[in-house]
């Protein structure tokens, strides 16, 4: 709601009247300012503050720098507003619903008008790891879902663990791909774990199998994603996960960049770049067009073959997946660094196929 607006509003008699000692003025773009307090509209806030408080900011020298005010969901209550409260609801409804009940739709942080630009240019970008929240910024490149393929159900599917559900949840509740896929990919680490458990408790009392137990894990997590991906109940929709996935030539740039510009040890087609690529230009993901450069007994098929083929591919989504991962949490060089032009990869290539994987581990 502009000032403009208000100044309209309260024009009518019946309209509802704020706190008469709070001086409402004019601010930047038109904004509504209370005593000197302009509202920034926040896109999320940490955990860590209480709801429904007004928090003080301080500079690096303790000085004011403004309010936190974590008031999203909070019922307005107009008449008993202090200037922060009045200055975020005016920045929160439209002119239509002034006055009328509702609710904060988010948190706000009150900046001083006098320190406003100091605060944009020096500390607005930097609030997410200052003050655990996060201003509504622009982002480099828009990328919005605008239509989708029917969704598949798997029979079967369980999450065996209090920490399962919870890890589902959380990537249900991220709206953005990196922090969505890392969520999902926090399952297959919580399923290598609960496998070791498994495994030592139906030994019982034998020290000597628990000491082998302990004594075969390793510590390179590429190579325990890949034991926990190999104990799938079928390989048979991965693979053809892989085959869908890499059949779509939009991929193939991300498919270069991050598993083999950037790969790392553990790659099952290393050094076999331009013949993968190749093989999926042409005839596409199978076990004929991938026989050659995996490695796999020339011939048949037979089930021999068929059984190297599923594992080729079940270490190739487990090196995959890893390699996504690692971009996403390791910002630093040497690895490939991930951007918003990136999420579209991240959501329709990468997100599936963890996806896919994880319908077979948790089945």
């Amino acid at each position: 709601m502009l000032f403009s607006e208000f100044e309209q509003e309260k024009s009518n008699p019946d309209a509802a009247v704020p706190d008469p000692s709070l001086k409402i003025e004019p601010g930047p773009n038109g904004a509504c300012v209370v005593d000197g307090l302009y509202p920034l509209p926040l896109e999320s806030t940490s955990r860590l503050y209480p709801r429904g408080q007004s928090i003080a900011v301080l500079d690096t020298g303790g000085a004011n720098l403004g309010e936190l005010l974590t008031c999203a969901g909070e019922e307005f209550a107009l008449p008993r507003f202090s200037a922060g409260y009045l200055a975020a609801y005016l920045a929160d409804i439209s002119s239509s619903a002034y006055g009328q009940a509702g609710n904060f739709s988010r948190d706000y942080f009150l900046v001083r008008t006098d320190r406003l630009v100091e605060y944009s240019s020096e500390y607005l970008n930097g609030s997410a790891v200052w003050g655990g929240f996060q201003h509504i910024l622009p982002l480099p490149a828009n990328y919005v879902v605008t239509s989708a393929e029917p969704v598949r159900a798997v029979k079967g599917v369980t999450l065996p663990t209090d920490f399962h559900v919870e890890a589902a949840s959380r990537s249900v509740a991220q709206p953005y791909a990196f922090e969505r896929f890392l969520k999902l990919y926090h399952l297959l680490e919580l399923s290598f774990d609960r496998s070791v458990v498994l495994k030592i408790q139906a030994l019982g009392p034998d020290l000597k199998r628990i000491g082998q137990i302990f004594s075969s894990l390793d510590s390179n997590e590429l190579t325990r994603l890949k034991q926990i991906i190999q104990e799938c109940r079928d390989a048979g929709p991965i693979i053809e996960c892989i085959r869908v996935l890499t059949a779509d030539p939009r991929w193939q740039d991300h498919i270069r960049a991050i598993f083999f510009d950037f790969g790392k040890a553990g790659n099952p087609l290393s050094s076999k770049e331009q013949e993968f690529l190749s093989v999926l230009r042409s005839g596409g993901y199978n076990l004929q067009n991938i026989q050659p450069i995996a490695g796999i007994q020339a011939g048949g098929p037979s089930p021999a073959q068929q059984k190297a083929f599923e594992t080729f591919s079940l270490n190739l989504a487990a090196y995959w997946i890893y390699r996504v991962r690692s971009s996403i949490a390791h910002n630093r060089i040497g690895e490939y660094l991930m951007r918003a032009e990136d999420e579209p990869f991240v959501t329709f290539f990468a997100e599936p196929l963890l996806r896919c994987v994880l319908t077979q581990v948790l089945r």
